[in-house]
C-alpha cells in the first residue's frame, strides 16, 4: 500500500468513532443552513447530516462540507494542512457498503440492493439501522431528484438514440439501459416491491460514487465500496488541482494530502484518465479542463483501413488490398490489441480500440502505427489522420440541427451538457484540421 504510515495512525480511530457517536447524533439535529466563513470559494455549509458524519469521524476540526459558488458540493480544508497529513480515516465496517467478490451477483447489483435497503430503512426510521448508515442515507442526492448523468435520464437517452452523432455515447447509453432493465428484472424476482425508479436511483448512486479498492500485491480480491463521507470528495482531471490521495486495507479507508493545502482550499482526488463522455453520461457534468479528453477516430483497425482504401480511390475488391490490410491489422493488434466481446458471436476477439485523437493534437500510438504501416510514409499517415478529423468535424457540424431537434423536449441542463460536450469535441478535432 502506498500510504502505510496513514494506516499506522488509524489504530485509535475506532475509539474516536465510539467517543464521538453521541455528539454526531446531536449534530444531526442542527440547522442545515448554518453558515461558516471558510473562503471566498465557499458560500454555505452543507446539511447537518454531513456535519454529523465528519464529527463522528473526528474530522470536523480539519474538514468542512460546503457548496462552491457554482453550486457544487464538496469538502474543504478548515485549517492549513501539510503534505501527508490525514484528511479522513474511515472505518469500513461502520461507514462502508462493500460488495462480496465471492458472490456470483455483479458488484453493481450487490451495492444497489444494499443501498435500496439502507434508503428504505432510513425513511422508515428502522431502529435496526445504524445511526451512521441513517445519516449517510440523508447525505445522498434525493430520491426522485434530477437524474445524475445523461445515461441515467431515460428520456434523454431515448431522444438521442437515433440522433446523437457520438456513436460511443449512444452505444454506452444503450448498454447501460439494458443493464438497468435486466438487473431490475432480476432484482424484482427477489423483491416484488422494488420500483424501477427506485432501482434506477440506486444504480445511479453506485455508478457515480463507488470506489474501486484493489490490493496492489494481489493478496485480496478487488472490491467496490460506497463510503460515507469519502464520496463527498470531488475529483479533478487537472494535476495541479489534485491535493489528496486515498488507500484502503481490510479495515480502513484513508485519505491523505499529497501536498501542502491552505485553509479554505477544496480537497480533490484524481479522476484518473477519463474522457468527457464518461463524465457526461455517468456524472452529469464536464470537468473545467480535461487533459484526457479524446475523440475516437475509428472503432477498430479494419474500419480504419477500409476508410483509407476508399480515401485512396481503390475499389473494395482492388488487388492486394485485402492481404495488406490483414497484415497491418495483425501487426498493430499484436502490439496494441485488447480483447473484447463480439456481440454477434459471443466470443472474445482481440481488436484495436485505441484509435483516437487526444487533447493538444496528440494521436494515439496505435493510430499512428496503423496508418504508418499502411501508407509506408509518415507524412501520408499524418495527412490521412487530418483528413479523418476534418471529416468527423464536418459531420458533427452538419448534424447539429438534428441533435438540437432531438433534444427540444429535454430539460435545459441536459441540453446544455450535450451542447458543451459536442463543442469540446469539435474544438479538439479543429486542433489538427
Amino acid at each position: 500500500m502506498r500510504l502505510v504510515r496513514a494506516f499506522e495512525r488509524t489504530a485509535s480511530a475506532s475509539a474516536r468513532v465510539e467517543a464521538r457517536r453521541d455528539r454526531g447524533r446531536r449534530a444531526s439535529s442542527r440547522d442545515a443552513s448554518t453558515a461558516r466563513a471558510v473562503s471566498t470559494e465557499v458560500v454555505k455549509v452543507e446539511n447537518a447530516f454531513v456535519d454529523a458524519l465528519l464529527d463522528v469521524l473526528g474530522a470536523n476540526e480539519r474538514v468542512v462540507c460546503a457548496t462552491r459558488a457554482d453550486g457544487v458540493r464538496g469538502l474543504f480544508a478548515k485549517t492549513s494542512m501539510s503534505r501527508n497529513d490525514p484528511v479522513l480515516e474511515i472505518p469500513l465496517a461502520e461507514f462502508g457498503i462493500l460488495d462480496d467478490p465471492s458472490e456470483r451477483t455483479t458488484w453493481s447489483r450487490q451495492l444497489g440492493r444494499a443501498l435500496v435497503d439502507v434508503h428504505r430503512r432510513s425513511r422508515a426510521s428502522d431502529p435496526g439501522l445504524t445511526e451512521t448508515m441513517r445519516t449517510y442515507a440523508m447525505t445522498l442526492p434525493k430520491f426522485g431528484g434530477e437524474a445524475i448523468g445523461l445515461a441515467n435520464n431515460s428520456d434523454v437517452a431515448s431522444a438521442l438514440a437515433d440522433a446523437w452523432d457520438c456513436r460511443e455515447a449512444v452505444s454506452d447509453m444503450q448498454t447501460f439501459r439494458e443493464q438497468i432493465s435486466n438487473s431490475y428484472e432480476q432484482e424484482l424476482a427477489l423483491d416484488p416491491t422494488l420500483r424501477e425508479d427506485e432501482w434506477r436511483w440506486a444504480l445511479s448512486m453506485v455508478h457515480s460514487r463507488t470506489f474501486r479498492i484493489e490490493d496492489e500485491y494481489g493478496r485480496r480480491a478487488t472490491r467496490r465500496a460506497l463510503i460515507a463521507a469519502a464520496d463527498l470528495l470531488n475529483h479533478s482531471s487537472v494535476r495541479g488541482e489534485v491535493n489528496c490521495d486515498w488507500s484502503a486495507n481490510d479495515d480502513y479507508f484513508v485519505v491523505t494530502t499529497t501536498r501542502d493545502v491552505r485553509a479554505g482550499e477544496e480537497l480533490c482526488i484524481s479522476y484518473g484518465e477519463q474522457c468527457d463522455r464518461h463524465f457526461a453520461l455517468f456524472y452529469g457534468f464536464l470537468p473545467s479542463q480535461n487533459p484526457f479528453n479524446r475523440v475516437k477516430l475509428f472503432f477498430n483497425g479494419r474500419e480504419a483501413l477500409d476508410w483509407y482504401q476508399e480515401l485512396c480511390g481503390a475499389t473494395p475488391d482492388a488487388p492486394g488490398w485485402s492481404n495488406e490490410k490483414e497484415r497491418v491489422v495483425k501487426l498493430v493488434c499484436d502490439k496494441y490489441g485488447t480483447y473484447k466481446m463480439d456481440k454477434s458471436t459471443g466470443l472474445r476477439r482481440r481488436v484495436i480500440q485505441d484509435l483516437y485523437l487526444g487533447e493538444g493534437g496528440k494521436v494515439s500510438d496505435a493510430m499512428l502505427l496503423l496508418f504508418n504501416e499502411m501508407c509506408g510514409d509518415e507524412e501520408m499517415a499524418i495527412a490521412a489522420i487530418r483528413e479523418r478529423a476534418s471529416e468527423l468535424r464536418a459531420n458533427m457540424l452538419n448534424t447539429t440541427e438534428r441533435v438540437e431537434a432531438a433534444l427540444a423536449g429535454s430539460d435545459a441542463y441536459s441540453q446544455s451538457l450535450v451542447r458543451e460536450y459536442r463543442r469540446r469535441k469539435i474544438d479538439l478535432l479543429s486542433h489538427i484540421v
